[in-house]
Protein backbone atom coordinates (compact mmCIF):
# COMPACT_ATOMS: atom_id res chain seq x y z
CA UNK A 1 0.00 0.00 0.00
CA UNK A 2 2.92 2.34 0.71
CA UNK A 3 4.15 1.78 -2.83
CA UNK A 4 0.71 2.60 -4.19
CA UNK A 5 0.63 5.81 -2.21
CA UNK A 6 4.15 6.80 -3.21
CA UNK A 7 3.40 6.14 -6.84
CA UNK A 8 0.07 7.92 -6.74
CA UNK A 9 1.67 11.02 -5.27
CA UNK A 10 3.78 11.23 -8.37
CA UNK A 11 0.59 11.45 -10.39
CA UNK A 12 0.10 14.91 -9.04
CA UNK A 13 2.62 16.03 -11.63
CA UNK A 14 2.10 15.18 -15.30
CA UNK A 15 3.19 11.63 -16.01
CA UNK A 16 5.17 12.81 -19.00
CA UNK A 17 7.85 15.38 -18.34
CA UNK A 18 8.70 18.13 -20.80
CA UNK A 19 11.31 17.37 -23.41
CA UNK A 20 13.71 19.45 -25.38
CA UNK A 21 11.95 18.56 -28.60
CA UNK A 22 14.71 19.44 -31.02
CA UNK A 23 14.19 21.39 -34.23
CA UNK A 24 11.51 20.17 -36.61
CA UNK A 25 14.07 19.79 -39.38
CA UNK A 26 17.60 18.70 -38.47
CA UNK A 27 20.21 21.22 -39.60
CA UNK A 28 23.46 19.42 -38.94
CA UNK A 29 25.06 16.09 -38.10
CA UNK A 30 25.69 17.39 -34.58
CA UNK A 31 21.99 18.09 -34.08
CA UNK A 32 21.12 14.65 -35.41
CA UNK A 33 23.60 13.09 -32.96
CA UNK A 34 21.95 14.96 -30.11
CA UNK A 35 18.52 13.83 -31.30
CA UNK A 36 19.78 10.26 -31.58
CA UNK A 37 20.99 10.38 -27.99
CA UNK A 38 17.55 11.53 -26.84
CA UNK A 39 15.69 9.07 -29.01
CA UNK A 40 17.69 6.10 -27.75
CA UNK A 41 17.00 7.32 -24.19
CA UNK A 42 13.28 7.29 -25.01
CA UNK A 43 12.03 5.60 -21.85
CA UNK A 44 14.62 7.15 -19.53
CA UNK A 45 13.45 10.62 -20.56
CA UNK A 46 9.74 9.87 -20.47
CA UNK A 47 9.99 7.97 -17.16
CA UNK A 48 12.84 9.75 -15.36
CA UNK A 49 12.69 8.14 -11.90
CA UNK A 50 12.78 4.65 -10.42
CA UNK A 51 9.09 4.58 -9.50
CA UNK A 52 7.90 5.42 -13.02
CA UNK A 53 10.35 2.93 -14.51
CA UNK A 54 8.99 0.29 -12.12
CA UNK A 55 5.46 1.17 -13.26
CA UNK A 56 5.95 1.16 -17.01
CA UNK A 57 9.33 0.10 -18.39
CA UNK A 58 10.80 -2.62 -16.18
CA UNK A 59 10.10 -5.91 -17.93
CA UNK A 60 8.02 -8.12 -15.65
CA UNK A 61 6.66 -10.43 -18.31
CA UNK A 62 3.17 -11.56 -17.40
CA UNK A 63 3.78 -11.83 -13.65
CA UNK A 64 2.11 -8.52 -12.79
CA UNK A 65 0.57 -5.51 -14.43
CA UNK A 66 1.72 -1.94 -15.04
CA UNK A 67 1.13 1.37 -13.31
CA UNK A 68 0.26 2.06 -9.66
CA UNK A 69 -2.12 -0.92 -9.46
CA UNK A 70 0.37 -3.40 -10.92
CA UNK A 71 0.06 -5.84 -8.01
CA UNK A 72 -3.73 -6.02 -8.28
CA UNK A 73 -3.86 -7.75 -11.66
CA UNK A 74 -1.87 -9.91 -14.06
CA UNK A 75 -2.02 -8.98 -17.75
CA UNK A 76 -3.49 -11.22 -20.40
CA UNK A 77 -0.83 -12.92 -22.59
CA UNK A 78 -1.48 -10.73 -25.65
CA UNK A 79 -0.20 -7.72 -23.73
CA UNK A 80 3.33 -8.93 -24.40
CA UNK A 81 2.78 -7.63 -27.96
CA UNK A 82 0.77 -4.53 -27.11
CA UNK A 83 3.22 -3.34 -24.42
CA UNK A 84 6.46 -5.20 -25.16
CA UNK A 85 8.81 -3.13 -23.00
CA UNK A 86 6.81 -4.08 -19.94
CA UNK A 87 5.37 -7.49 -20.74
CA UNK A 88 7.22 -9.20 -23.61
CA UNK A 89 8.17 -12.83 -22.93
CA UNK A 90 10.83 -14.38 -25.14
CA UNK A 91 9.62 -17.38 -27.17
CA UNK A 92 10.56 -20.87 -26.14
CA UNK A 93 9.31 -24.42 -26.60
CA UNK A 94 9.95 -27.41 -28.79
CA UNK A 95 8.87 -25.83 -32.07
CA UNK A 96 11.17 -22.85 -31.56
CA UNK A 97 14.12 -25.11 -30.67
CA UNK A 98 13.55 -27.21 -33.79
CA UNK A 99 13.68 -24.10 -35.94
CA UNK A 100 17.02 -23.12 -34.41
CA UNK A 101 18.38 -26.57 -35.26
CA UNK A 102 17.16 -26.28 -38.83
CA UNK A 103 18.26 -22.68 -39.47
CA UNK A 104 21.33 -20.72 -38.47
CA UNK A 105 20.88 -17.51 -36.46
CA UNK A 106 21.77 -15.58 -39.62
CA UNK A 107 19.02 -17.29 -41.64
CA UNK A 108 16.24 -14.99 -40.44
CA UNK A 109 14.62 -14.56 -43.86
CA UNK A 110 14.79 -18.28 -44.78
CA UNK A 111 13.28 -19.27 -41.45
CA UNK A 112 10.50 -16.71 -41.55
CA UNK A 113 9.61 -17.58 -45.12
CA UNK A 114 8.40 -20.81 -43.55
CA UNK A 115 7.06 -19.40 -40.28
CA UNK A 116 5.65 -15.95 -41.17
CA UNK A 117 5.78 -15.48 -44.97
CA UNK A 118 3.57 -12.39 -44.83
CA UNK A 119 6.12 -10.55 -42.70
CA UNK A 120 8.93 -11.48 -45.08
CA UNK A 121 7.02 -10.25 -48.12
CA UNK A 122 6.17 -6.99 -46.38
CA UNK A 123 9.83 -6.53 -45.51
CA UNK A 124 10.94 -7.27 -49.09
CA UNK A 125 8.59 -4.54 -50.29
CA UNK A 126 9.92 -2.07 -47.73
CA UNK A 127 12.59 0.60 -47.85
CA UNK A 128 14.42 -1.37 -45.16
CA UNK A 129 15.08 -4.09 -47.74
CA UNK A 130 16.17 -1.56 -50.36
CA UNK A 131 17.19 1.64 -48.54
CA UNK A 132 18.57 3.34 -51.68
CA UNK A 133 15.74 2.49 -54.04
CA UNK A 134 15.37 6.08 -55.26
CA UNK A 135 17.32 9.35 -54.95
CA UNK A 136 15.19 10.62 -52.05
CA UNK A 137 15.76 7.53 -49.91
CA UNK A 138 19.39 7.25 -51.00
CA UNK A 139 20.00 10.74 -49.59
CA UNK A 140 18.28 9.88 -46.31
CA UNK A 141 20.16 6.60 -46.05
CA UNK A 142 23.48 8.34 -46.55
CA UNK A 143 22.59 10.66 -43.69
CA UNK A 144 21.85 7.65 -41.47
CA UNK A 145 25.09 5.98 -42.54
CA UNK A 146 27.02 9.03 -41.31
CA UNK A 147 25.07 8.88 -38.08
CA UNK A 148 25.86 5.19 -37.54
CA UNK A 149 29.34 5.23 -39.00
CA UNK A 150 28.73 2.26 -41.28
CA UNK A 151 27.34 1.38 -44.69
CA UNK A 152 23.72 0.23 -44.92
CA UNK A 153 22.92 -2.21 -47.71
CA UNK A 154 19.71 -3.38 -46.07
CA UNK A 155 18.05 -3.27 -42.67
CA UNK A 156 17.45 -6.88 -41.65
CA UNK A 157 15.57 -8.68 -38.90
CA UNK A 158 18.55 -8.64 -36.53
CA UNK A 159 18.88 -4.85 -36.77
CA UNK A 160 15.49 -4.47 -35.09
CA UNK A 161 15.09 -7.69 -33.06
CA UNK A 162 18.66 -8.46 -32.01
CA UNK A 163 21.18 -11.03 -33.18
CA UNK A 164 21.00 -13.44 -30.25
CA UNK A 165 18.09 -15.85 -30.72
CA UNK A 166 18.02 -16.49 -27.00
CA UNK A 167 17.61 -12.77 -26.33
CA UNK A 168 15.24 -11.61 -29.05
CA UNK A 169 13.15 -8.51 -28.33
CA UNK A 170 10.31 -6.51 -29.82
CA UNK A 171 11.59 -3.17 -31.15
CA UNK A 172 10.48 0.06 -29.50
CA UNK A 173 10.86 3.74 -30.46
CA UNK A 174 14.19 3.66 -28.62
CA UNK A 175 15.40 1.13 -31.22
CA UNK A 176 13.86 3.03 -34.12
CA UNK A 177 15.44 6.25 -32.85
CA UNK A 178 18.95 5.02 -33.58
CA UNK A 179 18.32 5.52 -37.30
CA UNK A 180 15.28 7.84 -37.15
CA UNK A 181 16.14 10.28 -34.35
CA UNK A 182 14.27 13.30 -35.70
CA UNK A 183 10.97 11.44 -36.11
CA UNK A 184 11.34 9.80 -32.69
CA UNK A 185 12.12 13.00 -30.79
CA UNK A 186 9.23 14.76 -32.51
CA UNK A 187 6.98 11.92 -31.39
CA UNK A 188 8.37 12.18 -27.85
CA UNK A 189 7.53 15.89 -27.78
CA UNK A 190 3.83 15.00 -27.55
CA UNK A 191 4.48 14.66 -23.82
CA UNK A 192 4.79 18.44 -23.55
CA UNK A 193 1.05 18.84 -24.15
CA UNK A 194 -0.02 16.42 -21.43
CA UNK A 195 -2.85 13.96 -21.85
CA UNK A 196 -4.36 12.98 -24.18
CA UNK A 197 -1.41 11.99 -26.34
CA UNK A 198 -0.06 8.85 -27.96
CA UNK A 199 3.03 8.67 -25.75
CA UNK A 200 0.84 8.28 -22.68
CA UNK A 201 -1.21 5.41 -24.10
CA UNK A 202 -0.13 2.75 -21.60
CA UNK A 203 -0.44 5.07 -18.61
CA UNK A 204 -3.90 6.24 -19.67
CA UNK A 205 -4.91 2.59 -20.02
CA UNK A 206 -3.84 1.13 -16.70
CA UNK A 207 -4.11 4.03 -14.24
CA UNK A 208 -7.94 4.53 -14.30
CA UNK A 209 -9.39 2.45 -11.47
CA UNK A 210 -11.97 0.63 -13.59
CA UNK A 211 -9.18 -1.15 -15.50
CA UNK A 212 -7.79 -3.20 -12.57
CA UNK A 213 -11.30 -3.47 -11.11
CA UNK A 214 -12.44 -5.38 -14.21
CA UNK A 215 -9.59 -7.83 -13.60
CA UNK A 216 -10.70 -8.20 -9.98
CA UNK A 217 -14.23 -8.96 -11.16
CA UNK A 218 -13.01 -11.61 -13.59
CA UNK A 219 -13.26 -9.79 -16.94
CA UNK A 220 -9.65 -9.29 -18.11
CA UNK A 221 -10.05 -10.45 -21.73
CA UNK A 222 -13.07 -8.17 -22.17
CA UNK A 223 -10.70 -5.20 -22.19
CA UNK A 224 -9.04 -6.29 -25.44
CA UNK A 225 -10.13 -3.07 -27.13
CA UNK A 226 -8.69 -0.89 -24.35
CA UNK A 227 -5.34 -2.67 -24.53
CA UNK A 228 -4.93 -2.69 -28.29
CA UNK A 229 -6.15 0.87 -28.85
CA UNK A 230 -3.99 2.28 -26.05
CA UNK A 231 -0.81 0.60 -27.29
CA UNK A 232 0.11 3.91 -28.90
CA UNK A 233 3.64 4.61 -27.70
CA UNK A 234 5.16 2.75 -30.67
CA UNK A 235 6.04 3.64 -34.25
CA UNK A 236 4.14 0.72 -35.78
CA UNK A 237 0.77 2.10 -34.74
CA UNK A 238 0.98 4.23 -37.90
CA UNK A 239 3.74 2.55 -39.94
CA UNK A 240 2.51 -1.04 -39.91
CA UNK A 241 5.12 -3.73 -39.64
CA UNK A 242 7.04 -5.02 -41.48
CA UNK A 243 6.68 -2.63 -44.36
CA UNK A 244 7.02 0.50 -42.20
CA UNK A 245 5.96 2.66 -45.10
CA UNK A 246 6.10 6.44 -44.74
CA UNK A 247 3.60 6.67 -47.59
CA UNK A 248 1.17 4.43 -45.71
CA UNK A 249 1.58 6.57 -42.60
CA UNK A 250 0.52 9.66 -44.55
CA UNK A 251 -2.86 8.25 -45.52
CA UNK A 252 -5.97 8.83 -43.36
CA UNK A 253 -6.53 5.10 -42.95
CA UNK A 254 -3.38 4.94 -40.81
CA UNK A 255 -5.32 6.80 -38.11
CA UNK A 256 -8.73 5.24 -38.52
CA UNK A 257 -8.40 1.88 -36.77
CA UNK A 258 -8.23 3.73 -33.44
CA UNK A 259 -9.79 7.11 -34.21
CA UNK A 260 -13.28 5.85 -34.84
CA UNK A 261 -16.38 4.81 -32.99
CA UNK A 262 -18.18 5.81 -29.82
CA UNK A 263 -15.79 8.21 -28.09
CA UNK A 264 -13.77 9.70 -30.97
CA UNK A 265 -15.59 9.24 -34.31
CA UNK A 266 -12.88 10.91 -36.37
CA UNK A 267 -12.92 8.30 -39.13
CA UNK A 268 -16.67 8.61 -39.59
CA UNK A 269 -16.83 12.40 -39.36
CA UNK A 270 -13.86 12.99 -41.69
CA UNK A 271 -14.59 10.03 -43.97
CA UNK A 272 -18.22 11.05 -44.53
CA UNK A 273 -17.48 14.76 -44.89
CA UNK A 274 -17.05 16.49 -48.24
CA UNK A 275 -13.29 16.39 -47.62
CA UNK A 276 -13.43 12.66 -47.03
CA UNK A 277 -15.47 12.02 -50.16
CA UNK A 278 -13.00 13.92 -52.32
CA UNK A 279 -10.21 11.84 -50.79
CA UNK A 280 -12.11 8.58 -51.45
CA UNK A 281 -12.75 9.58 -55.06
CA UNK A 282 -9.30 10.88 -55.93
CA UNK A 283 -6.81 9.82 -53.26
CA UNK A 284 -5.50 6.80 -55.14
CA UNK A 285 -3.95 9.15 -57.68
CA UNK A 286 -2.06 11.34 -55.19
CA UNK A 287 1.68 11.07 -54.60
CA UNK A 288 1.94 9.57 -51.14
CA UNK A 289 5.72 9.29 -51.34
CA UNK A 290 6.03 13.08 -51.17
CA UNK A 291 6.74 14.49 -47.67
CA UNK A 292 3.98 16.62 -46.16
CA UNK A 293 6.14 19.75 -46.16
CA UNK A 294 6.33 19.53 -49.96
CA UNK A 295 2.58 19.10 -50.53
CA UNK A 296 0.90 21.90 -52.50
CA UNK A 297 -2.81 22.10 -51.49
CA UNK A 298 -5.12 21.77 -54.46
CA UNK A 299 -2.33 20.36 -56.60
CA UNK A 300 -0.88 17.38 -54.74
CA UNK A 301 -3.84 16.94 -52.38
CA UNK A 302 -7.15 18.41 -53.45
CA UNK A 303 -8.46 18.01 -49.92
CA UNK A 304 -6.64 17.69 -46.60
CA UNK A 305 -5.87 14.47 -44.78
CA UNK A 306 -5.68 13.82 -41.04
CA UNK A 307 -1.90 14.12 -41.19
CA UNK A 308 -1.82 17.24 -43.35
CA UNK A 309 -3.94 19.15 -40.81
CA UNK A 310 -2.74 17.69 -37.53
CA UNK A 311 1.00 17.39 -38.25
CA UNK A 312 1.21 21.02 -39.39
CA UNK A 313 3.33 22.97 -36.88
CA UNK A 314 3.06 26.32 -38.67
CA UNK A 315 5.56 28.22 -40.81
CA UNK A 316 5.61 25.42 -43.38
CA UNK A 317 6.92 22.86 -40.88
CA UNK A 318 5.45 19.41 -40.30
CA UNK A 319 6.40 17.00 -37.52
CA UNK A 320 5.51 13.62 -36.02
CA UNK A 321 3.41 15.36 -33.37
CA UNK A 322 -0.33 15.71 -34.03
CA UNK A 323 -1.33 17.09 -30.61
CA UNK A 324 0.37 20.49 -30.49
CA UNK A 325 -2.68 22.43 -31.73
CA UNK A 326 -5.22 20.65 -29.52
CA UNK A 327 -7.52 23.06 -27.68
CA UNK A 328 -10.62 21.16 -26.54
CA UNK A 329 -8.65 18.00 -25.59
CA UNK A 330 -11.37 15.51 -26.59
CA UNK A 331 -14.01 17.78 -25.06
CA UNK A 332 -14.03 16.01 -21.68
CA UNK A 333 -12.62 18.75 -19.41
CA UNK A 334 -15.14 21.42 -18.30
CA UNK A 335 -14.26 24.80 -19.83
CA UNK A 336 -14.27 28.14 -18.11
CA UNK A 337 -16.85 30.61 -19.41
CA UNK A 338 -19.99 28.59 -18.59
CA UNK A 339 -22.33 29.73 -15.80
CA UNK A 340 -22.61 26.27 -14.26
CA UNK A 341 -25.66 25.51 -12.13
CA UNK A 342 -24.58 21.98 -11.21
CA UNK A 343 -21.65 20.60 -9.25
CA UNK A 344 -19.55 21.22 -12.38
CA UNK A 345 -19.04 24.72 -11.01
CA UNK A 346 -16.72 23.20 -8.40
CA UNK A 347 -14.73 21.06 -10.86
CA UNK A 348 -12.12 19.62 -10.23
CA UNK A 349 -13.45 19.35 -6.65
CA UNK A 350 -9.99 19.60 -5.10
CA UNK A 351 -8.69 16.61 -7.05
CA UNK A 352 -5.01 16.96 -7.85
CA UNK A 353 -4.59 14.04 -10.25
CA UNK A 354 -3.81 14.88 -13.88
CA UNK A 355 -5.71 15.13 -16.15
CA UNK A 356 -8.47 15.81 -13.59
CA UNK A 357 -6.82 18.78 -11.91
CA UNK A 358 -7.76 21.77 -14.04
CA UNK A 359 -10.54 23.57 -15.86
CA UNK A 360 -10.02 24.30 -19.52
CA UNK A 361 -9.49 27.90 -20.62
CA UNK A 362 -10.27 27.92 -24.34
CA UNK A 363 -9.31 31.59 -24.58
CA UNK A 364 -5.99 31.49 -22.75
CA UNK A 365 -3.11 33.08 -24.70
CA UNK A 366 -1.73 29.63 -25.52
CA UNK A 367 -5.07 28.33 -26.78
CA UNK A 368 -5.77 31.50 -28.75
CA UNK A 369 -2.46 30.91 -30.51
CA UNK A 370 -3.42 27.30 -31.23
CA UNK A 371 -6.77 28.41 -32.61
CA UNK A 372 -4.99 30.84 -34.92
CA UNK A 373 -2.78 27.98 -36.07
CA UNK A 374 -5.95 26.09 -37.02
CA UNK A 375 -7.23 29.12 -38.90
CA UNK A 376 -3.93 29.21 -40.79
CA UNK A 377 -4.22 25.50 -41.68
CA UNK A 378 -7.81 25.84 -42.88
CA UNK A 379 -6.91 28.98 -44.84
CA UNK A 380 -4.76 26.89 -47.17
CA UNK A 381 -7.99 25.83 -48.85
CA UNK A 382 -10.61 28.27 -47.51
CA UNK A 383 -10.73 32.02 -47.09
CA UNK A 384 -9.28 33.25 -43.76
CA UNK A 385 -12.65 34.81 -42.87
CA UNK A 386 -14.47 31.51 -43.41
CA UNK A 387 -11.79 29.63 -41.46
CA UNK A 388 -12.01 31.99 -38.49
CA UNK A 389 -15.82 31.95 -38.46
CA UNK A 390 -15.77 28.16 -38.58
CA UNK A 391 -13.36 27.99 -35.66
CA UNK A 392 -15.47 30.43 -33.63
CA UNK A 393 -18.57 28.40 -34.44
CA UNK A 394 -16.88 25.26 -33.11
CA UNK A 395 -16.15 27.02 -29.82
CA UNK A 396 -19.71 28.38 -29.54
CA UNK A 397 -21.09 24.93 -30.34
CA UNK A 398 -19.00 23.29 -27.63
CA UNK A 399 -20.10 25.84 -25.03
CA UNK A 400 -23.72 24.99 -25.91
CA UNK A 401 -22.98 21.30 -25.43
CA UNK A 402 -21.39 22.01 -22.05
CA UNK A 403 -24.47 23.96 -20.96
CA UNK A 404 -26.50 20.86 -21.79
CA UNK A 405 -24.10 18.72 -19.82
CA UNK A 406 -24.42 21.12 -16.88
CA UNK A 407 -28.20 20.68 -17.03
CA UNK A 408 -27.82 16.91 -17.09
CA UNK A 409 -25.29 16.96 -14.26
CA UNK A 410 -27.76 18.91 -12.10
CA UNK A 411 -30.34 16.17 -12.63
CA UNK A 412 -27.87 13.55 -11.41
CA UNK A 413 -26.75 15.78 -8.53
CA UNK A 414 -30.35 15.81 -7.27
CA UNK A 415 -30.64 12.02 -7.50
CA UNK A 416 -27.39 11.59 -5.59
CA UNK A 417 -28.36 14.11 -2.91
CA UNK A 418 -31.67 12.30 -2.30
CA UNK A 419 -30.18 8.81 -2.77
CA UNK A 420 -33.10 8.18 -5.11
CA UNK A 421 -31.42 5.43 -7.12
CA UNK A 422 -33.37 2.22 -7.70
CA UNK A 423 -31.16 0.64 -5.05
CA UNK A 424 -29.81 2.77 -2.17
CA UNK A 425 -26.15 3.71 -2.39
CA UNK A 426 -25.28 1.67 0.71
CA UNK A 427 -26.56 -1.46 -1.04
CA UNK A 428 -24.35 -0.95 -4.13
CA UNK A 429 -21.07 -2.53 -5.03
CA UNK A 430 -18.13 -0.17 -4.63
CA UNK A 431 -16.91 2.38 -7.13
CA UNK A 432 -13.99 0.75 -9.00
CA UNK A 433 -11.19 0.28 -6.45
CA UNK A 434 -13.35 2.28 -4.05
CA UNK A 435 -12.19 0.13 -1.14
CA UNK A 436 -8.55 1.20 -1.52
CA UNK A 437 -8.58 4.57 -3.33
CA UNK A 438 -8.80 6.70 -0.18
CA UNK A 439 -5.87 5.00 1.55
CA UNK A 440 -3.83 4.71 -1.65
CA UNK A 441 -4.18 8.31 -2.78
CA UNK A 442 -5.00 10.31 0.34
CA UNK A 443 -6.68 13.74 0.64
CA UNK A 444 -3.75 15.53 -0.98
CA UNK A 445 -4.54 13.93 -4.34
CA UNK A 446 -8.26 13.21 -4.04
CA UNK A 447 -9.19 16.45 -2.32
CA UNK A 448 -10.79 16.53 1.14
CA UNK A 449 -14.40 16.09 0.00
CA UNK A 450 -13.77 13.18 -2.35
CA UNK A 451 -11.38 11.55 0.11
CA UNK A 452 -13.88 11.74 2.97
CA UNK A 453 -16.66 10.38 0.78
CA UNK A 454 -14.63 7.31 -0.18
CA UNK A 455 -13.24 6.86 3.33
CA UNK A 456 -16.51 7.13 5.22
CA UNK A 457 -18.66 5.21 2.74
CA UNK A 458 -16.25 2.35 2.17
CA UNK A 459 -16.07 3.08 -1.55
CA UNK A 460 -19.84 2.89 -2.13
CA UNK A 461 -19.88 6.29 -3.76
CA UNK A 462 -21.63 7.39 -6.98
CA UNK A 463 -19.16 9.34 -9.13
CA UNK A 464 -20.71 11.06 -12.12
CA UNK A 465 -19.53 13.45 -14.80
CA UNK A 466 -16.20 14.34 -16.36
CA UNK A 467 -13.61 11.57 -16.68
CA UNK A 468 -14.04 9.61 -13.42
CA UNK A 469 -17.72 9.21 -14.28
CA UNK A 470 -16.63 7.05 -17.20
CA UNK A 471 -16.98 4.07 -14.88
CA UNK A 472 -20.63 4.28 -15.92
CA UNK A 473 -19.54 2.81 -19.25
CA UNK A 474 -16.59 0.64 -18.20
CA UNK A 475 -17.63 -1.14 -15.00
CA UNK A 476 -20.01 -3.91 -14.06
CA UNK A 477 -20.89 -4.15 -10.40
CA UNK A 478 -24.02 -5.11 -8.50
CA UNK A 479 -26.38 -2.13 -8.83
CA UNK A 480 -23.43 0.04 -9.84
CA UNK A 481 -23.65 1.84 -12.18
CA UNK A 482 -27.41 2.28 -12.36
CA UNK A 483 -29.42 2.99 -15.49
CA UNK A 484 -29.57 6.76 -15.04
CA UNK A 485 -25.79 6.94 -14.57
CA UNK A 486 -25.25 4.90 -17.75
CA UNK A 487 -27.63 7.20 -19.65
CA UNK A 488 -25.72 10.25 -18.49
CA UNK A 489 -22.28 8.79 -19.23
CA UNK A 490 -23.46 7.76 -22.69
CA UNK A 491 -24.61 11.33 -23.27
CA UNK A 492 -21.64 13.36 -22.10
CA UNK A 493 -18.94 11.04 -23.39
CA UNK A 494 -20.39 9.48 -26.53
CA UNK A 495 -23.05 11.83 -27.86
CA UNK A 496 -21.02 14.95 -27.08
CA UNK A 497 -18.00 13.39 -28.81
CA UNK A 498 -20.06 12.86 -31.97
CA UNK A 499 -21.32 16.44 -31.79
CA UNK A 500 -17.78 17.77 -31.35
CA UNK A 501 -16.13 15.66 -34.03
CA UNK A 502 -18.95 16.19 -36.49
CA UNK A 503 -18.56 19.96 -36.32
CA UNK A 504 -14.74 19.85 -36.20
CA UNK A 505 -14.53 17.73 -39.36
CA UNK A 506 -17.45 19.23 -41.26
CA UNK A 507 -19.85 16.27 -41.11
CA UNK A 508 -23.28 17.70 -40.47
CA UNK A 509 -25.24 14.48 -39.97
CA UNK A 510 -22.89 13.22 -37.25
CA UNK A 511 -22.83 16.67 -35.65
CA UNK A 512 -26.64 16.70 -35.50
CA UNK A 513 -28.35 13.28 -35.53
CA UNK A 514 -25.57 11.38 -33.78
CA UNK A 515 -24.50 14.32 -31.63
CA UNK A 516 -26.54 17.35 -30.65
CA UNK A 517 -29.93 15.70 -31.26
CA UNK A 518 -28.88 12.75 -29.09
CA UNK A 519 -27.85 15.19 -26.36
CA UNK A 520 -31.31 16.76 -26.43
CA UNK A 521 -32.96 13.34 -26.35
CA UNK A 522 -30.83 12.18 -23.42
CA UNK A 523 -31.76 15.31 -21.43
CA UNK A 524 -35.41 14.38 -21.76
CA UNK A 525 -34.69 10.75 -20.92
CA UNK A 526 -32.72 11.80 -17.83
CA UNK A 527 -35.54 14.06 -16.66
CA UNK A 528 -38.06 11.26 -17.12
CA UNK A 529 -35.83 8.76 -15.35
CA UNK A 530 -35.31 11.22 -12.49
CA UNK A 531 -39.06 11.75 -12.08
CA UNK A 532 -39.59 8.01 -11.93
CA UNK A 533 -36.79 7.51 -9.43
CA UNK A 534 -37.97 10.29 -7.11
CA UNK A 535 -41.55 9.02 -7.36
CA UNK A 536 -40.30 5.56 -6.48
CA UNK A 537 -38.41 7.00 -3.52
CA UNK A 538 -41.61 8.64 -2.22
CA UNK A 539 -43.58 5.44 -2.71
CA UNK A 540 -40.96 3.52 -0.76
CA UNK A 541 -41.13 6.11 2.02
CA UNK A 542 -44.95 5.97 2.13
CA UNK A 543 -44.94 2.19 2.17
CA UNK A 544 -42.34 2.20 4.92
CA UNK A 545 -44.36 4.75 6.91
CA UNK A 546 -47.55 2.74 6.43
CA UNK A 547 -45.77 -0.39 7.52
CA UNK A 548 -44.47 1.41 10.58
CA UNK A 549 -47.96 2.70 11.33
CA UNK A 550 -49.44 -0.76 10.82
CA UNK A 551 -46.85 -2.30 13.08
CA UNK A 552 -47.46 0.40 15.68
CA UNK A 553 -51.21 -0.33 15.52
CA UNK A 554 -50.64 -4.03 15.88
CA UNK A 555 -48.35 -3.48 18.83
CA UNK A 556 -50.91 -1.13 20.40
CA UNK A 557 -53.70 -3.68 19.96
CA UNK A 558 -51.59 -6.41 21.47
CA UNK A 559 -50.66 -4.16 24.41
CA UNK A 560 -54.35 -3.27 24.87
CA UNK A 561 -55.43 -6.90 24.86
CA UNK A 562 -52.68 -7.81 27.30
CA UNK A 563 -53.69 -4.89 29.55
CA UNK A 564 -57.36 -5.95 29.53
CA UNK A 565 -56.41 -9.54 30.33
CA UNK A 566 -54.13 -8.43 33.15
CA UNK A 567 -56.77 -6.09 34.63
CA UNK A 568 -59.41 -8.82 34.36
CA UNK A 569 -57.13 -11.29 36.07
CA UNK A 570 -56.41 -8.85 38.85
CA UNK A 571 -60.14 -8.21 39.44
CA UNK A 572 -60.85 -11.94 39.44
CA UNK A 573 -58.17 -12.55 42.07
CA UNK A 574 -59.55 -9.69 44.16
CA UNK A 575 -63.13 -11.03 44.11
CA UNK A 576 -61.95 -14.53 44.87
CA UNK A 577 -59.94 -13.24 47.80
CA UNK A 578 -62.93 -11.35 49.22
CA UNK A 579 -65.13 -14.51 49.09
CA UNK A 580 -62.60 -16.44 51.10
Amino acid sequence: MKLLKLGAILLAAPLMWSLQAGSVRAQSEAELKEMQKKAMSYYDILYPNDTLKDWFTTNVGLEKGAGPWQNIYKPVPLQMYWFPVRHYVKPDGTYYDQLLEKYKPTDCVKCHEEVTPGSVNDWRDSTHANPKKNPRFAEKTQQIEKLLGREIKEVTCSDCHGKDHKELYMPTPANCGECHPQQTTEFMSEAERGRPNHIDGLAANVIPPWYPEMFRRGYPAAQFGCDLCHATDRCNICHSRHKFSAAEGRRPEACMSCHMGFDHPDAESYGESKMGYIYHLEGEHWDWEKPLAEIVPGKDYRTPTCQFCHFDQGDGKFAHNPVTKGVWRMGTVPPKGVDYKSSLKNYPHGINLPPLNYSLDVYSPENKKRSEQWVSVCSKCHSPRFARLYRENLNDFMFEMWRLQDRAQAILDDIVANDAFEVPIKERDIFPLGDILADALGPGLLGDAVYKAFKTQGGKVPVIGPILGLHGLFATGRNNPSEIEITYADMWFGDKAHAYKGVAHGQQDIAWWYGAAKMYQKINILESQAIGLKRGKKVDQLVAAKERKGIAGMVGSIVGVVAVVMIGAAMWRKRRGSRH
